[in-house]
């Protein structure tokens, strides 16, 4: 999934923290009291999230907040456990056609939706069948899925055949994604709108009120039988309930976890994690795979259309420094188009464009600015070298150690002549620049996935033409080529030779200023046990979870 933004504290920050403290309740457990070493039954859980959509369905576009939630409330065909292994879920085993094309499945025979219908093949066909149809709006798991799903065809009442059109290496690992959790073909037949609100799966919760970009409250599934291999126990969830409140100020968030009115908070501050022991709060990060959180240069338009700019700016910011500096030394610097954990990423990539000054300048002497202002920012022609960085001003979307990091570069490329101009618009601002093509950068890019395809996915001519993930509008035949080959590719060598060839040109010619990679990020309060996240793209998990009296 692509999150383009599109993609100081006063006074009156402790008033809204007040009102928001006031109305998530307190987060104790209000089951059977137990000590904190063996899990019990029952308790409210109150998690934090900085953003959500205003559809909670991650069928229907696809963005990292729908997943998350969807990740309560349903199941998918597939598990991918530890090292990409994939395991068997909802789908008790599967066999492949020594082509690539053919995919077959044999569903668990006694998983229902909280809506009281069967999850068999059927249901699963009609899931399919639903994310490759345009009008769903698809985004993600369509965007995978619809490329190569030619049709499918229920052999008998609990096993489910699905043709490709052309292999697939990465079918599977999509399968395994929480965008494409099974929900009930009953409960999307009573149209968008309404699914889009109270969407129905087999999982350990069910949704029973939403209050668009406030609050879902979930309930435990009393009849969930169908737990992944990853769980801890077997049966129904533990908790009773969940309440998942969106709260976008991430101090916000911080203050209701260490005055106990939370239980699990996303994103916490930076700044606070070496407090967090003293305050008895654990900090759980868990990298997520794909492409990392990136500014990502538009080859379009001047003077992004020259690598040799591209490459000197990537050269002449110091990220390690910037990212220490920004997010006091909690996030690491991914040099790569892949961050590490992601199937066929190269570690020869780890050290990419490390910072040097001088190299930036000599490629900028090269692309033939060589003049400079009053100012100290290069010429050419009489132009000014400068690129504007859009940003979402929403803090839900631009945390504040992000516009630290922003400002940070700006420094850093001001030094090698370069001026950039930090540009805080609202959301829809942002969308409208990105579907206009009215932007030299976007910040904040990334896309969590569990598979090299991503590379496709944001760089190649296909997604340029037919996605609209191509926010580089780059194309190359080349990088087109070495693609495709390694999404069809079943040897596991082979495919890593392709792909290592991908990183690097992708690398070459610059496309993204790599940053850091996007995480799984909670803090979690004392009371509080059994939190995981998912392997597969790092969504949080609570059916094991459980609170302590």
């Amino acid at each position: 999934m692509l999150h383009v933004s599109p993609v100081a504290r006063t006074g009156a920050l402790l008033a809204v923290a007040a009102a928001a403290l006031t109305a998530c309740g307190t987060a104790n457990g209000a089951g059977t009291t137990a000590d904190s070493g063996k899990p019990v039954y029952g308790g409210t859980l109150v998690y934090l999230e900085d953003r959500q959509e205003s559809c909670i369905d991650p069928q229907i576009g696809g963005d990292i907040p729908q997943a998350m939630i969807g990740q309560q409330y349903t199941d998918d065909i597939v598990y991918e456990g530890p090292g990409g292994k994939i395991e068997p879920w909802l789908a008790k085993s599967w066999t492949i056609s020594p082509n690539g094309l053919t995919y077959t499945f044999t569903f668990r025979d006694n998983v229902k939706f909280t809506d009281g219908t069967p999850l068999d093949a059927v249901a699963v066909q009609d899931n399919f069948e639903r994310v490759v149809n345009p009008k769903t709006g698809s985004s993600t798991d369509g965007g995978y899925i619809a490329p190569f799903y030619k049709n499918s065809k229920v052999l008998s009442p609990y096993v489910l055949q699905v043709n490709l059109t052309t292999p697939d290496s990465s079918f599977l690992n999509v399968l395994a994604q929480g965008y494409f959790g099974i929900e009930s073909p009953k409960g999307f037949a009573r149209g968008i709108s309404k699914n889009c609100q109270y969407p129905i799966g087999s999982g350990p919760f069910e949704v029973v009120k939403d209050v668009p970009n406030q609050e879902v409250i979930l309930d435990r599934n009393p009849d969930f039988n169908s737990p992944p291999p990853g769980s801890t126990h077997t049966g129904p969830a533990y908790l009773k309930q969940i309440i998942w409140k969106i709260v976008p100020d991430e101090s916000v968030r911080w203050a209701a976890l260490t005055e106990n009115e939370a239980n699990v908070i996303y994103n916490p501050p930076s700044e606070d994690y070496a407090s967090a022991a003293a305050d008895h709060i654990t900090m759980f990060d868990k990298e997520r795979p794909g492409s990392p959180n990136s500014i990502i240069f538009n080859t379009s338009v001047a003077p992004l259309n020259n690598v040799l700019v591209r490459q000197a700016l990537l050269y002449a910011s110091d990220e390690k420094a910037n990212l220490k500096s920004a997010y006091f030394g909690t996030y690491p610097y991914v040099a790569s188009p892949l961050v590490p954990g992601t199937p066929d990423y190269d570690p020869a990539l780890a050290n990419a464009y490390a910072y040097n000054p001088a190299k930036a300048n000599q490629l900028l002497e090269e692309a033939g600015w060589t003049g400079h202002n009053s100012q100290g920012y290069r010429t050419k022609d009489g132009n000014v070298l400068s690129v504007t960085v859009p940003y979402d001003s929403d803090a839900g979307q631009t945390p504040p150690e992000d516009l630290t990091l922003f400002e940070d570069i700006q420094a850093s490329e001001k030094v090698a002549g370069i001026d950039i101009k930090l540009q805080p618009i609202s959301t829809t601002e942002l969308d409208n620049l990105y579907e206009g093509n009215g932007y030299q950068t976007l910040a904040d890019g990334y896309w969590i996935t569990n598979t090299p395809d991503v590379l496709r996915t944001l760089f190649s001519t296909q997604a340029l033409k037919y996605y609209g993930t191509n926010a580089d509008k780059y194309s190359n035949p080349t990088l087109d080529k070495l693609l495709a080959e390694g999404l069809a590719e079943q040897n596991p060598a082979q495919r890593q030779t392709l792909y290592d060839e991908a990183q690097v040109l992708v690398s070459q010619q610059a496309l993204i200023m790599n940053l850091y990679p996007a995480e799984e990020r909670l803090a979690i309060n004392a009371n509080t046990h059994g939190v995981s996240a998912d392997y597969a793209v790092g969504l949080p998990d609570f059916y094991d979870t459980w609170i302590s009296g």
